[in-house]
């Protein structure tokens, strides 16, 4: 199913949450919204599945506006980071609570209600489970009977606010997995909050990047991270190391380099460089680059991780295969790739 969001804004008193969003969600996407703390992305997302309405926009589903229609009239399945289980109900009961509560003329049968149960406990591998409380299980298995909870009414929509925020890195990595392939399996349109980065790029089709209530890059997962649309994209996603540069004919001039840009073209003027830690050249002291000392070095598979101090006391971080230094050494660090945007 299609999810379009055309100019949506909230206001929160004096804070504006969501300023004139506008977003189209493929059908069968996995969409992940990425954003820091207060960006927008959460309110987004209830908009979207009817917990929360905008002051303005439109909110349509396959084409029909459903803007004005409540949580229960729209097809959607929500999973929250806090799980949200029933605590004096069994896992079975869990799962089954939103056919039980349907109106009668829609409500399926005990047997089929208990079928689609046992198929959904199949589904996210915790068979014969049904009968258990959820302060018996685990974290990431809790989650999984949110997931199945979520699915039971046979959603179209399947909405995740930072699902896995609550459990472990091992945990968190192994359920990731799992639910692409719960998503994929079911042909859901899936649309996913999250702060993690890794998480993002690793779930998501495509990515929307929220920043102060507005989306700043929607893309592939490919192209927010080696091709980000604006500064706060660049300096958000990834790690990276800001500089103040001088834009000039398409080409960047930092500490005395002139190196082509390779973000979107930009005025001549003032800019502001990103430069991430495997797009530095170590050169010998001395040559045009920026004059660093090296403080550490430590050694992760094939690459040596190496901080350096600039001049002006930053750290930078360095990652390279081929260059052995050692700490206290004066080198002097060469960008290769330089993405630049006006100041």
């Amino acid at each position: 199913m299609t999810v379009a969001v055309a100019d949506l804004t909230k206001r929160f008193r004096d804070h504006l949450a969501l300023d004139s969003v506008t977003l189209d969600v493929r059908p069968g996407e996995f969409l992940a919204l990425l954003g820091p703390s207060g960006s927008g992305k959460t309110t987004l997302l209830r908009i979207i599945g009817g917990l929360d309405f905008p002051d303005a926009g439109t909110v349509s589903f396959a084409g029909e506006d459903v803007a004005g229609r409540p949580a229960r009239d729209r097809r959607v399945g929500f999973v929250f980071q806090n799980y949200a289980l029933f605590r004096h109900m069994r896992v079975a009961d869990n799962i089954a609570f939103g056919l039980t509560v349907k109106p009668r003329s829609q409500r399926p049968g005990a047997m089929a209600i208990a079928a689609r149960v046992d198929e959904l406990l199949a589904l996210v591998q915790l068979p014969g489970l049904g009968r258990r409380y959820p302060a018996q299980l685990s974290g990431g298995q809790r989650q999984r009977v949110a997931l199945a909870r979520a699915l039971a009414v046979d959603p179209a929509v399947l909405l995740l606010d930072e699902p896995f925020g609550a459990l472990d890195a091992k945990v968190r990595n192994d359920l990731r997995r799992w639910l692409r392939g719960v998503h994929a399996q079911m042909g859901l349109t899936s649309i996913f909050v999250t702060h993690d980065q890794d998480e993002a790029l690793d779930l998501a089709d495509r990515v929307a990047v929220m920043n102060n209530g507005r989306i700043e890059q929607v893309d592939t997962p490919d192209a927010v991270y080696n091709r980000p649309a604006t500064a706060f994209v660049a300096d958000f996603i990834g790690n990276a190391t800001r500089f103040d540069c001088r834009l000039s004919d398409g080409a960047v001039e930092l500490a005395g380099v002139r190196l082509p840009n390779t973000a979107p073209p930009a005025p001549d003027g003032p800019g502001v460089a990103f430069v991430r830690p495997h797009e530095f050249a170590i050169a010998s002291a001395g040559t045009p680059g920026l004059a660093a000392t090296v403080r550490r070095v430590t050694h992760t598979a094939a690459m040596a991780n190496v901080e350096a101090v600039l001049a002006d006391g930053r750290v930078v971080d360095i990652a390279t295969a081929t260059v052995a230094v050692d700490a206290g050494a004066a080198i002097t660090l060469v960008p290769t790739v330089v993405r630049a945007y006006p100041a």
